[in-house]
Protein backbone atom coordinates (compact mmCIF):
# COMPACT_ATOMS: atom_id res chain seq x y z
CA UNK A 1 0.00 0.00 0.00
CA UNK A 2 1.01 3.70 -0.75
CA UNK A 3 -0.96 4.63 2.45
CA UNK A 4 -1.16 8.81 2.53
CA UNK A 5 2.27 9.32 0.45
CA UNK A 6 0.74 10.88 -3.34
CA UNK A 7 1.99 8.92 -5.56
CA UNK A 8 4.29 10.25 -8.98
CA UNK A 9 2.91 10.19 -12.80
CA UNK A 10 5.59 7.13 -13.05
CA UNK A 11 3.89 5.44 -10.44
CA UNK A 12 0.47 5.62 -11.01
CA UNK A 13 1.29 4.18 -14.33
CA UNK A 14 3.01 1.65 -13.28
CA UNK A 15 0.72 0.59 -10.63
CA UNK A 16 -2.55 0.03 -13.20
CA UNK A 17 -0.05 -1.47 -15.66
CA UNK A 18 0.48 -4.16 -13.21
CA UNK A 19 -2.78 -5.21 -12.97
CA UNK A 20 -3.28 -4.36 -16.94
CA UNK A 21 0.25 -5.68 -18.28
CA UNK A 22 0.87 -4.98 -22.08
CA UNK A 23 1.19 -8.63 -23.03
CA UNK A 24 -2.55 -8.73 -22.71
CA UNK A 25 -2.73 -5.87 -25.50
CA UNK A 26 -4.04 -6.43 -29.26
CA UNK A 27 -0.94 -6.07 -31.64
CA UNK A 28 -3.23 -3.34 -33.62
CA UNK A 29 -3.74 -1.31 -30.45
CA UNK A 30 -2.08 1.72 -28.80
CA UNK A 31 -2.43 2.60 -25.63
CA UNK A 32 -0.20 3.37 -22.27
CA UNK A 33 1.00 6.45 -20.90
CA UNK A 34 -0.32 9.05 -23.64
CA UNK A 35 1.02 12.04 -22.48
CA UNK A 36 3.61 12.95 -19.54
CA UNK A 37 5.91 15.90 -19.38
CA UNK A 38 7.30 14.88 -15.80
CA UNK A 39 7.49 11.72 -14.88
CA UNK A 40 8.32 12.29 -11.22
CA UNK A 41 5.26 14.96 -10.89
CA UNK A 42 2.91 14.23 -7.68
CA UNK A 43 -0.34 13.19 -8.67
CA UNK A 44 -3.18 14.55 -6.11
CA UNK A 45 -6.27 14.54 -8.78
CA UNK A 46 -7.19 11.85 -11.21
CA UNK A 47 -10.26 11.81 -13.37
CA UNK A 48 -11.45 9.03 -15.11
CA UNK A 49 -13.53 8.83 -18.64
CA UNK A 50 -13.78 6.40 -21.48
CA UNK A 51 -12.52 8.81 -23.73
CA UNK A 52 -10.19 12.00 -23.76
CA UNK A 53 -12.30 14.34 -26.14
CA UNK A 54 -12.26 17.76 -26.02
CA UNK A 55 -14.54 18.41 -23.18
CA UNK A 56 -12.91 16.29 -20.84
CA UNK A 57 -9.28 17.97 -21.23
CA UNK A 58 -10.67 21.15 -20.68
CA UNK A 59 -12.99 19.78 -17.36
CA UNK A 60 -9.84 18.57 -16.15
CA UNK A 61 -7.96 21.97 -16.69
CA UNK A 62 -10.72 24.07 -14.82
CA UNK A 63 -11.26 21.37 -11.77
CA UNK A 64 -7.36 20.66 -11.38
CA UNK A 65 -6.72 17.64 -12.02
CA UNK A 66 -2.84 16.16 -12.67
CA UNK A 67 -3.81 13.33 -14.30
CA UNK A 68 -6.70 11.91 -16.90
CA UNK A 69 -7.26 7.88 -16.59
CA UNK A 70 -8.88 6.36 -19.98
CA UNK A 71 -10.01 3.64 -21.29
CA UNK A 72 -9.84 4.78 -25.02
CA UNK A 73 -6.56 5.80 -26.02
CA UNK A 74 -6.29 9.36 -26.57
CA UNK A 75 -3.76 8.75 -29.45
CA UNK A 76 -4.60 6.08 -31.47
CA UNK A 77 -2.90 6.68 -35.38
CA UNK A 78 0.73 8.52 -35.08
CA UNK A 79 0.69 12.01 -35.53
CA UNK A 80 1.91 13.66 -38.51
CA UNK A 81 1.63 17.22 -37.67
CA UNK A 82 1.61 18.57 -33.81
CA UNK A 83 -0.09 21.55 -34.41
CA UNK A 84 -3.60 24.23 -33.66
CA UNK A 85 -5.13 22.34 -36.78
CA UNK A 86 -4.70 18.73 -35.23
CA UNK A 87 -7.60 18.10 -32.97
CA UNK A 88 -5.16 14.71 -31.09
CA UNK A 89 -2.60 17.61 -31.44
CA UNK A 90 -4.62 20.27 -29.92
CA UNK A 91 -5.64 18.27 -27.20
CA UNK A 92 -1.93 17.25 -26.22
CA UNK A 93 -0.65 20.71 -26.39
CA UNK A 94 -2.93 21.67 -23.84
CA UNK A 95 -2.85 19.11 -21.58
CA UNK A 96 1.09 19.48 -21.78
CA UNK A 97 0.49 23.36 -20.79
CA UNK A 98 -1.07 22.61 -17.71
CA UNK A 99 0.94 20.06 -16.91
CA UNK A 100 -1.53 17.23 -17.22
CA UNK A 101 -0.81 13.60 -17.95
CA UNK A 102 -2.62 10.73 -19.63
CA UNK A 103 -2.72 6.96 -19.26
CA UNK A 104 -4.86 4.78 -21.10
CA UNK A 105 -5.73 0.92 -21.20
CA UNK A 106 -7.67 0.05 -23.93
CA UNK A 107 -7.75 -4.12 -25.43
CA UNK A 108 -5.45 -5.00 -22.54
CA UNK A 109 -8.60 -3.75 -19.82
CA UNK A 110 -10.63 -5.89 -21.98
CA UNK A 111 -8.50 -8.69 -21.57
CA UNK A 112 -7.75 -9.21 -18.10
CA UNK A 113 -9.06 -11.40 -15.35
CA UNK A 114 -11.55 -9.11 -13.42
CA UNK A 115 -10.85 -6.24 -16.34
CA UNK A 116 -13.68 -4.45 -17.93
CA UNK A 117 -15.31 -7.78 -19.78
CA UNK A 118 -15.12 -9.79 -16.84
CA UNK A 119 -17.05 -7.04 -15.19
CA UNK A 120 -19.43 -6.94 -18.41
CA UNK A 121 -20.54 -10.44 -17.35
CA UNK A 122 -21.33 -10.11 -13.84
CA UNK A 123 -23.56 -7.20 -14.33
CA UNK A 124 -25.55 -10.08 -16.85
CA UNK A 125 -25.97 -12.27 -14.28
CA UNK A 126 -23.60 -14.63 -15.78
CA UNK A 127 -22.67 -18.01 -14.05
CA UNK A 128 -19.95 -20.43 -15.00
CA UNK A 129 -17.96 -18.14 -17.40
CA UNK A 130 -15.65 -18.61 -19.78
CA UNK A 131 -13.20 -16.82 -22.13
CA UNK A 132 -13.87 -16.55 -25.58
CA UNK A 133 -10.44 -16.03 -27.81
CA UNK A 134 -10.25 -14.79 -31.86
CA UNK A 135 -6.95 -14.74 -33.41
CA UNK A 136 -4.98 -15.26 -29.92
CA UNK A 137 -7.07 -12.26 -28.24
CA UNK A 138 -9.03 -13.31 -25.28
CA UNK A 139 -11.47 -10.62 -24.67
CA UNK A 140 -15.01 -12.08 -25.05
CA UNK A 141 -16.51 -13.95 -22.46
CA UNK A 142 -19.73 -16.46 -22.59
CA UNK A 143 -21.69 -17.33 -19.98
CA UNK A 144 -25.38 -18.75 -18.99
CA UNK A 145 -27.72 -16.22 -17.58
CA UNK A 146 -29.47 -16.94 -14.23
CA UNK A 147 -33.05 -18.02 -16.29
CA UNK A 148 -34.04 -18.39 -19.56
CA UNK A 149 -35.85 -15.25 -21.01
CA UNK A 150 -37.40 -14.46 -24.61
CA UNK A 151 -35.15 -11.75 -25.76
CA UNK A 152 -38.05 -8.64 -24.83
CA UNK A 153 -37.25 -9.46 -21.37
CA UNK A 154 -33.74 -10.16 -22.04
CA UNK A 155 -33.21 -6.79 -23.84
CA UNK A 156 -35.41 -4.85 -20.84
CA UNK A 157 -33.13 -6.71 -18.37
CA UNK A 158 -29.87 -5.10 -19.79
CA UNK A 159 -31.10 -2.13 -20.26
CA UNK A 160 -31.82 -1.39 -16.85
CA UNK A 161 -28.70 -3.13 -15.88
CA UNK A 162 -25.88 -1.32 -18.18
CA UNK A 163 -28.13 2.31 -18.41
CA UNK A 164 -28.67 2.33 -21.95
CA UNK A 165 -30.96 4.33 -23.81
CA UNK A 166 -31.97 1.28 -25.72
CA UNK A 167 -31.18 -2.01 -26.91
CA UNK A 168 -31.67 -3.07 -30.22
CA UNK A 169 -32.07 -6.84 -30.85
CA UNK A 170 -32.68 -9.51 -33.54
CA UNK A 171 -33.88 -12.99 -32.68
CA UNK A 172 -32.81 -16.45 -33.67
CA UNK A 173 -34.25 -18.93 -31.64
CA UNK A 174 -35.88 -16.44 -29.27
CA UNK A 175 -34.71 -17.72 -26.43
CA UNK A 176 -31.64 -16.67 -24.34
CA UNK A 177 -29.50 -18.85 -21.84
CA UNK A 178 -26.21 -19.09 -22.84
CA UNK A 179 -25.23 -15.51 -23.79
CA UNK A 180 -21.59 -14.12 -25.01
CA UNK A 181 -20.62 -10.23 -24.29
CA UNK A 182 -17.90 -8.12 -25.78
CA UNK A 183 -18.33 -4.34 -24.69
CA UNK A 184 -17.48 -1.95 -27.34
CA UNK A 185 -17.25 -3.04 -31.03
CA UNK A 186 -17.42 -6.27 -31.04
CA UNK A 187 -18.89 -7.50 -34.07
CA UNK A 188 -15.97 -9.35 -35.21
CA UNK A 189 -16.39 -11.73 -32.15
CA UNK A 190 -19.16 -13.44 -33.16
CA UNK A 191 -18.26 -16.28 -35.19
CA UNK A 192 -16.19 -17.47 -31.91
CA UNK A 193 -19.16 -16.15 -30.01
CA UNK A 194 -20.97 -19.07 -31.73
CA UNK A 195 -18.56 -21.45 -32.31
CA UNK A 196 -17.70 -21.13 -28.43
CA UNK A 197 -21.75 -22.26 -28.03
CA UNK A 198 -23.49 -19.20 -27.09
CA UNK A 199 -26.89 -19.21 -28.42
CA UNK A 200 -27.71 -15.19 -27.67
CA UNK A 201 -24.58 -12.39 -28.25
CA UNK A 202 -24.50 -9.32 -26.67
CA UNK A 203 -22.36 -5.93 -27.65
CA UNK A 204 -21.62 -2.40 -28.17
CA UNK A 205 -21.58 -2.08 -32.02
CA UNK A 206 -22.90 -4.64 -34.48
CA UNK A 207 -24.46 -2.98 -37.83
CA UNK A 208 -27.70 -3.40 -39.70
CA UNK A 209 -26.57 -6.11 -42.17
CA UNK A 210 -25.18 -8.26 -39.55
CA UNK A 211 -28.22 -7.98 -36.80
CA UNK A 212 -30.78 -8.57 -40.23
CA UNK A 213 -28.72 -12.35 -40.36
CA UNK A 214 -29.47 -12.74 -37.04
CA UNK A 215 -31.10 -16.65 -38.10
CA UNK A 216 -28.64 -17.21 -40.62
CA UNK A 217 -26.11 -16.78 -37.77
CA UNK A 218 -28.10 -18.87 -35.63
CA UNK A 219 -27.88 -16.45 -32.82
CA UNK A 220 -29.98 -13.89 -31.02
CA UNK A 221 -27.92 -9.98 -31.49
CA UNK A 222 -28.26 -7.50 -29.39
CA UNK A 223 -26.92 -3.67 -29.86
CA UNK A 224 -26.78 -1.52 -26.40
CA UNK A 225 -24.21 1.13 -27.66
CA UNK A 226 -20.65 1.48 -27.47
CA UNK A 227 -20.45 3.73 -24.41
CA UNK A 228 -22.97 1.87 -22.27
CA UNK A 229 -21.07 -1.32 -22.39
CA UNK A 230 -18.01 0.25 -21.40
CA UNK A 231 -18.49 2.98 -19.22
CA UNK A 232 -19.06 1.34 -15.93
CA UNK A 233 -15.19 0.82 -16.61
CA UNK A 234 -14.30 4.44 -14.97
CA UNK A 235 -15.89 3.49 -11.34
CA UNK A 236 -13.13 -0.14 -11.36
CA UNK A 237 -10.57 2.22 -11.76
CA UNK A 238 -11.89 4.99 -9.84
CA UNK A 239 -12.42 2.44 -6.78
CA UNK A 240 -8.69 0.35 -8.40
CA UNK A 241 -6.93 3.87 -7.52
CA UNK A 242 -8.19 4.29 -4.52
CA UNK A 243 -7.41 1.19 -2.80
CA UNK A 244 -3.85 2.03 -3.42
CA UNK A 245 -3.28 5.30 -3.36
CA UNK A 246 -5.71 6.05 -0.58
CA UNK A 247 -5.37 10.18 -0.54
CA UNK A 248 -5.68 10.92 -3.88
CA UNK A 249 -8.91 12.61 -5.23
CA UNK A 250 -10.92 11.12 -7.98
CA UNK A 251 -13.77 12.43 -10.66
CA UNK A 252 -15.39 11.28 -13.59
CA UNK A 253 -16.56 12.97 -16.55
CA UNK A 254 -19.15 11.81 -19.04
CA UNK A 255 -17.82 12.34 -22.37
CA UNK A 256 -21.16 10.66 -24.19
CA UNK A 257 -21.85 13.32 -26.50
CA UNK A 258 -24.38 10.88 -28.23
CA UNK A 259 -28.19 11.62 -27.55
CA UNK A 260 -31.23 10.01 -29.21
CA UNK A 261 -35.13 10.99 -28.58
Amino acid sequence: MEGFRMPTVDQLYKYLDSKFPDTLRCDWDNDGLMVADDPDREVMRVLCTLDVTEDAVDYAIANNFDVIVSHHPMIFRPLKAVNYADPIAKKTMKLLKNGISVMSFHTRLDAASGGLNDIFAKLMGLSDIGTITMDGEPIGRIGTIPTPLACSDFASGAKKALGAERILYASASGIVNRLAICGGDGKDFIKAAKAAGADSYLTGQLSYNIMNESDYIGMNLFEAGHFHTEDFICSYLTLLILKEFTNVKTGYFNCNRIKSV
